[in-house]
């Protein structure tokens, strides 16, 4: 008789046995290096700066990174309280204070205590770029319409393009498209289209599940229930995102203080989107703050210095042509003490100058130069 191998039938067993042993493996490797507990926003930020999302009176949520569901029926209750809106716009300057004490705020935070008869509701992004600005004014403005928007524009930003799925959840969940013909916004809308119905899903819901499928969500569950370090793992992503990062600035000998260049693709888009925003703003009777933001003047700035000129003008320039737009430059309203350092960037360890984030004496002086030009 013929003899029989039994290899064949172990080894789906051993297969599995394995997989197991390289999962848990994989996850006790996670759970030394990422605590899981902080998000890519706070690894991002370091140690020094800390997030601080603006609040109402009461305590109302009135502040966002990502526009849940959340977020847009905190918003809505809290507008019904008020006559009159003004949105903020931002990036990591507006929900960021550097070396950040017990009871102290962001300028939106602190507008909204001195002009206690308008709400003040923001959205911030770190490192926003202007398209984003569009969209989030254009879906806040079927949501709200505000009596007025303020827009910081940030030269670092300006390097930014396209937009981020990841802030902009409800407006992606929605399926939300601005109603234009204006080629850029018609771009703007195919990117967000994208992200509602990103190809690798298309017509999953109409397939019937695998056995895979099924233990595939399955093990998702348990292990999103059981491990913080599964549940946060797209933070854990963010951090090996920064790893790569400073990986990158340590190879090629870049760090805070380094000047980059203008990518002027980018740069017209942004500035591009800018204008729509203003026109747009306008359509809808809208006022409009533009400004240029504080950065840190006691040392030079990691910027090519003719770039930088030639976008301060660039800025103006376009909220000039609106009569309903504001322009101001507060570049050099926060004195240099008022600034901090921030985790580096290059590997090194050693602190590097932050000329995006200040302390909460910054904030004051901030909302001190802002509230002048809210009123009519």
């Amino acid at each position: 008789m013929a003899s029989i191998d039994n290899r064949p039938a172990i080894q789906p067993s051993i297969d599995v046995l394995l997989l197991l042993i390289g999962s848990i493996a994989g996850l006790v490797v996670m759970a030394t290096v990422f605590s899981g507990n902080r998000s890519f926003e706070e690894a991002a930020l370091g140690s020094l700066t800390a997030v601080h999302e603006a609040q109402g009176p009461q305590g109302e949520n009135t502040h966002c990174q990502r526009i849940n569901e959340e977020d847009q029926t905190a918003f809505l209750e809290f507008v019904s309280k008020y006559a009159s809106t003004i949105l903020f716009l931002g990036n990591s300057q507006t929900h960021s204070i550097n070396q950040k004490k017990e009871g102290e705020a962001v300028y939106p935070e602190l507008i909204q205590k001195r002009l206690d008869s308008i709400a003040i509701l923001t959205h911030s992004m770190p490192n926003a770029n202007l398209q984003e600005f569009l969209v989030s004014h254009a879906w806040w403005t079927e949501q709200i319409n505000p009596e007025m928007v303020v827009v910081p524009a940030f030269m670092d930003d300006l390097r930014e393009d396209g937009l981020r799925g990841d802030f902009l959840k409800s407006i992606v969940s929605g399926g939300y498209q601005m109603e234009t013909s204006h080629p850029l916004e018609v771009k703007l809308n195919e990117q967000l289209d994208f992200l509602t119905n990103p190809p690798s899903e298309a017509g999953s819901e109409s397939k019937e599940q695998t056995p895979q499928d099924i233990s595939e969500a399955a093990l998702n569950d348990w292990l999103s229930e059981h491990t913080s370090v599964w549940r946060n793992r797209a933070n854990a992503r963010g951090d090996l995102f920064l790893g790569l990062y400073g990986f990158r600035n340590k190879l090629f000998g870049i760090n805070a203080s380094t000047q980059r260049k203008m990518i002027p693709a980018r740069y017209d888009r942004n500035l591009k989107a800018l204008d729509l925003l203003c026109t747009r703003a306008g359509e809808n009777g809208q006022r409009v703050l533009v400004y240029i933001p504080p950065i840190r003047t006691d040392v030079a700035p990691p910027y090519d210095p003719e770039e930088y000129l030639n976008f301060k003008r660039d800025i103006e320039s376009q909220a000039q042509r609106h009569d309903h737009v504001v322009f101001a430059n507060l570049e050099d309203i926060v004195p240099g003490p008022l600034w901090g350092l921030k985790a580096s960037t290059d590997g090194s360890g050693e602190p590097e100058l932050d000329f995006m984030h200040f302390q909460f004496s910054g904030h004051e002086i901030l909302a001190n130069a802002l509230i002048p030009m809210l009123t009519p």
